[in-house]
């Protein structure tokens, strides 16, 4: 069961190196439980908002909050530490300590004296396919395996948010799939408000209850799946999911004449513009 206090808030979050400005008022919500994913194309800022997110870098302005609580706010000089926020974050490349075992890995961020969570931890290696390489290290592994070891590490502490970066990018096309399935299967046992950046439509189409497209630093649209794929509100949204067919026309008394038929044209088209 979601816990009700387990929701993360972005506001008006911005943020430039130098003069680049990749995050421009960002704000977005994920809802207690939700899996949210946070779609666009490499280099939109997506990973740079994570990152802001988790405290590994200090908000230069708006403010993120997670369960109720601020955790970064640039107006008020707001920065708690990484591990003071109640998150749990998983890399792109996973970042599994090579001279643990996958075992210690996974138990890493737990203390001792909570036995209850080792419990845990020996019941989740057992559930998703790894009791068997509980002794190994790291470079012993498939790329899949490493996945799933890396996703237990990030919610062996019970966070109250987690945040996947790229999280099967690494993989080949047929383990992807399955490791999908296990990952949100996972998520969805535990309850854990969880945000996933990709560059995947299709991965975002099949793990995600809510999607957040961001396109050069900004979100250009969020809702559920089916409000994205039925109702896209630019060119460059619709062309995320399906191939599209692009018909040309001329603004003529606020519409522009087609081969389906007239369609309204809105500000700023004009009259004589071609559309």
């Amino acid at each position: 069961m979601a816990d009700p206090t387990n929701a993360l808030k972005v506001e008006n979050v911005s943020h430039a190196y130098g003069a680049n400005r990749v995050l421009d008022d960002i704000s977005l919500t994920v809802a207690p439980g939700q899996v949210a994913c946070l779609l666009g194309p490499s280099g939109g800022g997506k990973s740079t908002l994570l990152r802001l997110i988790a405290g590994l870098e200090i908000i230069q302005g708006g403010a993120v909050t997670i369960g109720g609580r601020t955790v970064a706010d640039a107006g008020l000089g707001i920065h708690l530490a990484p591990e003071k926020r109640g998150l749990g974050l998983m890399f792109q490349d996973y970042a599994l300590f090579p001279h643990l075992t996958i075992l210690e890995n996974i138990a890493f961020g737990i203390s001792v004296s909570t036995p209850e969570r080792m419990q845990w931890v020996n019941h989740a290696i057992e559930r998703i396919g790894l009791a068997d390489h509980a002794r190994s290290y790291p470079h012993t592994l498939s790329g899949g395996q490493q996945q799933r070891a890396a996703l237990l590490r990030a919610l062996a502490p019970e966070p109250r948010v987690l945040l996947l970066d790229e999280p099967f990018s690494g993989l080949d096309a047929t383990l992807r799939a399955s490791v999908r399935e296990r990952t949100l299967s996972l998520l969805k046992e535990t309850g854990v408000t969880t945000l996933i950046v990709t560059h995947n439509p299709v991965e975002a189409m099949v793990v995600a209850d809510h999607i957040q497209i961001m396109v050069e630093g900004k979100i250009v649209q969020d809702g559920t799946q089916e409000d994205i794929y039925y109702a896209p509100r630019n060119a460059f949204v619709a062309s995320l999911f399906a191939p599209i067919n692009r018909l040309r026309g001329v603004v003529k008394d606020g519409c522009v004449d087609s081969p389906i038929g007239c369609f309204r044209a809105p500000p700023p088209l004009a009259d004589g513009m071609a559309a």
